[in-house]
């Protein structure tokens, strides 16, 4: 009909978009194959600059070209003086910018931009921060950005007290920045340094950041970002390295000991000995549970031509240097018996959880509770429940940890198995918390595990006695 405007079928449009890919997708691959062409001809000129420079910009995530782009340009600055090279600098830098608004997060763009001001002759660091609060005003999650800002800031010498209020205000005005909160992690215990040395922040100050997380997740409780930072206030207490238990036996003639934490025995300053009747052995060889010499905390050595069978009562001792003390622990094998072991008094929870005050554990476990009031299906404030009771007390919370993680399974049941494994896992941490592993025989039947943890503490045991339940079947092993 005349006068009327003629509207494309969805067949015609979806050709016609065909056809204009086709031919942006010829033009740039005609652009690549030239510029593959003068690298290989080693040509680093402004014309290479000037077609490297149309690609990127229609697509800035093309690491080959970016390298060759970097190889042009140091070519240009190796010969140009140095008002030139400053110039030429400044130009790229805003070449960047724009390609820049074309993806603000493209790794290649970020990292050109590190290695360009690495090479300008006077970079202006004060103009990178700012461009990177006009990014950060864009998209305040934008990790690429606050990686390159950290670059700036230890170029330019802003100072950690800078970048910690410059935290605070991204986190006034978005609770919901996980850039910020994980920033705020590494600056605090450099403004605020705990005087213990532990390389925590000052507790008057986790105490003041305890509020300001607690603000956040009640604000919004289904964001991850408070929780996860709440979970790094909490932190972990830093495990003393000593020998947990010592186990001697006659048939085969070993002895097995077990560290507090995995290191490396005859490397960084941990070295183990061994002494039968008071005398000290030489090329004593020490393996760990994988047969290798690398990090374990379980850690064997054969005495074959050492312990004799029928012998009297043999003593033996075995003595842990380290950086941080010596420690000696000695085992008597009585002339009636094939094995020995010499245990710690240590509590096992104790030394695996959190080093914060239980003042300040029991405060935030309070806090916590109150939320759950309001949100009772909160799975973040669910598992911060637990997580917390398991840091104060695991065995007087047990039957409450078991009711929180019964109930994670129906609030968040795609994680279902994650929850029953990590209560098999605090199953076995409370058996271990109740020192049943240094008996000879530790039964777990009845216990629904569908996980075995901490095997190297069941390396000691004689017998263990377990039902595995895995996807609901009953598996009997032994």
């Amino acid at each position: 009909m005349h006068g009327r405007l003629k509207v494309r079928t969805t067949a015609e449009q979806q050709e016609l978009k065909r056809q204009e890919r086709t031919q942006k997708l010829n033009k740039f691959q005609a652009g690549f194959n030239r510029a593959s062409q003068k690298r290989l001809n080693k040509e680093y000129d402004k014309e290479s600059l000037l077609i490297t420079g149309q690609l990127l910009a229609a697509n800035p995530d093309v690491s080959t070209l970016w390298n060759y782009r970097r190889e042009i340009i140091q070519h240009l600055l190796d010969v140009k003086p140095k008002e030139e090279a400053q110039l030429l600098c400044s130009e790229e830098q805003e070449f960047l910018e724009a390609c820049l608004r074309v993806n603000p997060k493209s790794y290649g763009v970020w990292h050109h931009r590190s290695w360009l001001l690495n090479k300008m002759p006077t970079p202006d660091w004060k103009t990178e921060l700012q461009l990177c609060n006009k990014f950060l005003e864009y998209d305040e999650r934008n990790f690429h950005c606050w990686d390159y800002r950290r670059f700036v800031v230890k170029q330019s010498g802003v100072s950690a007290e800078e970048e910690l209020e410059f935290t605070s205000d991204k986190i006034s005005s978005n609770f919901s920045n996980y850039s910020s909160w994980y920033y705020r992690s590494k600056l605090l215990p450099v403004v605020h340094p705990s005087p213990d040395g532990s390389g925590r922040a000052a507790e008057d100050v986790l105490l003041k950041e305890f509020q300001l997380v607690q603000n956040a997740f009640f604000t919004d409780p289904n964001d991850q970002s408070a929780w996860f930072y709440h979970r790094w206030l909490l932190g972990k207490g830093e495990q003393k390295l000593e020998v947990d238990c010592l186990y001697v036996s006659l048939d085969p003639p070993k002895i097995i000991v077990r560290l507090t934490k995995p290191v490396k025995v005859g490397s960084n300053g941990v070295a183990l000995s061994v002494s039968v009747q008071g005398k000290q052995l030489s090329n004593v060889h020490w393996q760990n549970s994988a047969s290798s010499s690398l990090y374990g905390s379980l850690w064997e050595c054969s005495l074959q031509d050492h312990l004799v069978h029928g012998s009297d009562c043999q003593d033996i001792a075995v003595e842990l240097n380290s950086s941080e003390h010596t420690q000696l622990v000695t085992c008597a094998l009585g002339a009636d018996q094939s094995e020995a072991k010499a245990v710690s008094s240590s509590s096992f929870c104790c030394s695996e959880m959190t080093a914060a005050k239980t003042e300040t554990l029991t405060n935030e476990l309070e806090s916590c509770k109150q939320l759950e009031e309001l949100e009772p299906n909160n799975k973040w404030a669910l598992l911060t429940i637990v997580l917390l009771m398991r840091a104060i007390d695991p065995l007087r919370y047990q039957d409450d940890t078991s009711r929180y993680i019964e109930k994670l399974q129906d609030v968040d049941s795609v994680r279902r198995n994650y929850y029953r494994d990590l209560e098999s896992k605090y199953k076995i941490e409370n058996l271990l918390e109740r020192r049943l592993h240094y008996e000879n025989c530790v039964e777990l039947n009845g216990i629904a595990l569908t996980a075995l943890y901490y095997m190297e503490y069941l390396a000691t045991v004689s017998e263990v006695e377990v039902k595995l339940c895995i996807f609901d079947l009953l598996l009997l092993t032994s």
